[in-house]
């Protein structure tokens, strides 16, 4: 049996769709069809029901994805135990992290890891600490950078404490204030992040506990445009420090109280995990 034409299968079924799967796997969508087609003809079997708008597995799509996934998971420790016998570690470190610890954090940590590691190579995701959490729970991802607060039922590493600043340009007329309250944010133009990401959840808890309404301008993922409508004063943001310290033309002002933002690496609790994702969690927890 062709073991890439399980893997195809796996990745259909666990998404649901045929183009997710053929985006995952990095191929076209009509050869993802064809090769979960012949798997079903060399078995003699429908594993997949295609009359419905989704598509949905049928019962021997079921037991066979099940076996499939038991069968390719042997085939990777396979491999992983071959490389140990070699003294190597290869394979793929594969992370999700949010926008703005993958941009001012996460490069530095890699690249250490990586430096002592020439036989791995590194896929990072970028996704809200929301959605973050439940692809770890979901077994879609191993490894994430999520909120250390959550009550997920996660392992975690304890990865940075940051506080949280209002970002300014550096002529808005705040940018010389020693601090900021969450009142002085009522009526505020803002430019923020969409729900969902660690940094809007605490925006949004600090404003429902001061009865404050920000307006809110612009709301995006993407954090380079935040950064740049920043430095046009089309509104302020909220950030960590490091962003505002390495971004020029930005300045971060505390507020008041004083926010920590915690963060850590995250794995679902019980989960077997690659060699790979596995030593970087080993490393982590010496160098952090």
């Amino acid at each position: 049996m062709d073991l890439r034409k399980l893997e195809i299968f796996s990745s259909v079924a666990r998404n649901q769709s045929f183009s997710v799967a053929a985006e995952a796997l990095h191929m076209a969508q009509p050869a993802v069809s064809i090769a979960v087609r012949k798997l079903e003809e060399s078995l003699d079997l429908t594993l997949i029901d295609r009359s419905g708008r989704r598509i949905a597995l049928t019962a021997e799509g079921a037991k066979l994805l099940s076996q499939a996934e038991a069968v390719l998971e042997q085939v990777e420790a396979i491999e992983q135990s071959a490389g140990a016998m070699r003294g190597l570690l290869e394979g793929e470190l594969s992370i999700a992290c949010p926008s703005m610890l993958a941009t001012y954090f996460l490069p530095e940590l890699l690249s250490g890891f990586l430096g002592e590691h020439p036989g791995l190579t590194a896929s990072v995701t970028q996704a809200g600490t929301t959605q973050i959490e439940s692809m770890l729970l979901e077994g879609q991802i191993e490894i994430g950078v999520t909120s250390a607060d959550t009550d997920a039922d996660l392992d975690l590493l304890p990865l940075i404490n940051e506080q949280m600043v209002v970002c300014v340009a550096d002529d808005h007329h705040w940018a010389r204030r020693r601090y900021i309250s969450v009142e002085d944010l009522h009526h505020t133009p803002m430019v923020v992040y969409e729900s969902g990401y660690f940094i809007r959840q605490q925006l949004d808890l600090l404003c429902q506990e001061a009865s404050v309404t920000p307006d809110l301008r612009m709301q995006s993922n993407f954090l380079p445009l935040l950064v740049s409508m920043v430095k046009q004063n089309l509104g302020t943001t909220v950030g960590l420090r490091t962003m505002a310290a390495k971004e020029p033309g930005i300045v971060g002002i505390p507020l008041s109280p004083r926010v920590e933002v915690p963060m850590a690496l995250a794995r679902r609790r019980g989960r077997q995990i690659s060699r790979a994702n596995q030593a970087f969690l080993d490393w982590a927890a010496i160098k952090l």
